[in-house]
């Protein structure tokens, strides 16, 4: 016999999937629970999170006619509602990320490092631990300062006890927490998370390639456009420039190119005349 509480929570899940534009999956795998509560309240009002088992989760996808999100629900997951579009939900989720402790046995991300300074801790015996971790600790006026910036694990290798117990004494969270999307519902479609999670830096720098690459073929092919027409015009009054000057067609164009070349080609004669002469010139 299914327990009365379970049947109770599907009905509930049910009830607040089928009143949401969408319903999404998200791996909440090793998200601690300080953490997740913070992301709740961050999200609080845009969506919401539910937290379940996954067999309820499916039986409430089930009822509530959500098709494609099961095999998403495997192992630990939650479910997200909201009324967002998929894209938006997915950017405002992973945008609602937190910085958490770094648990013994983690592999640490980047060098873990304590900077040198003041560790806020007064002296006593946990000199001792951040010494006997690595730490370059001191003593100065009553609090332990750090001498010189200490390197406790390097990126890639794995956090020891003692490091891991220093860096939270310390109050250094190194370990980003991102809610991931799996995967979200839309009117009976199904937006796989590596479809919705969009790199707005790189999306900008491949639509500016595209750009450009298509202005230079307009301009080249001759393709008459808004973007394309300015470059043609200043080709066009670039290459008919030229043609005036080789032409030695003089006008307002030309005449103070004309000009320049002029006085060019007296200040080299004048630069290799004997001095004396150099001076009357000027004096004229």
């Amino acid at each position: 016999m299914v327990a009365t509480w379970k049947k109770d929570t599907v009905t509930r899940f049910e009830r607040e999937m089928k009143g949401k534009r969408v319903v999404g999956v998200v791996s909440i795998d090793g998200m601690p629970s300080k953490q997740m509560q913070g992301m709740k309240k961050k999200l609080k009002g845009q969506v919401e999170i539910i937290v379940a088992r996954s067999n309820l989760i499916k039986k409430a996808f089930d009822k509530a006619g959500i098709k494609g999100l099961d095999g998403y629900a495997e192992g630990p997951s939650g479910v997200i509602l909201s009324d967002l579009n998929p894209f938006q939900l997915e950017k405002l989720v992973y945008g609602c990320r937190t910085m958490a402790p770094v648990k013994a046995g983690a592999v640490a991300p980047f060098d873990l490092i304590v900077p040198a300074g003041d560790t806020g801790l007064g002296a006593g015996p946990v000199i001792g631990d951040l010494q006997g971790a690595g730490v370059k600790a001191r003593i100065q006026g009553g609090k332990i300062i750090v001498s010189e910036d200490s390197i406790l694990v390097k990126g890639g290798e794995k956090v020891n006890d003692k490091a891991a117990s220093v860096l939270a004494r310390l109050g250094i969270e190194p370990m980003e927490i991102v809610l991931r999307v799996k995967a979200a519902h839309e009117a009976g479609i199904v937006y796989p998370g590596d479809v919705l999670h969009i790199d707005e830096e790189e999306t900008k720098e491949r639509i500016g390639g595209a750009f450009r690459c298509a202005l230079n073929l307009s301009v080249n092919a001759r393709i008459y456009n808004k973007a394309a027409m300015p470059y043609m015009v200043l080709e066009a009054i670039t290459k008919t420039r030229n043609l005036m000057i080789n032409a030695k067609i003089v006008n307002k164009e030309t005449i103070g190119i004309y000009l320049a070349r002029a006085d060019a080609a007296a200040n080299s004669i004048k630069s290799v005349l004997p001095p004396e002469l150099q001076a009357e010139i000027d004096k004229v």
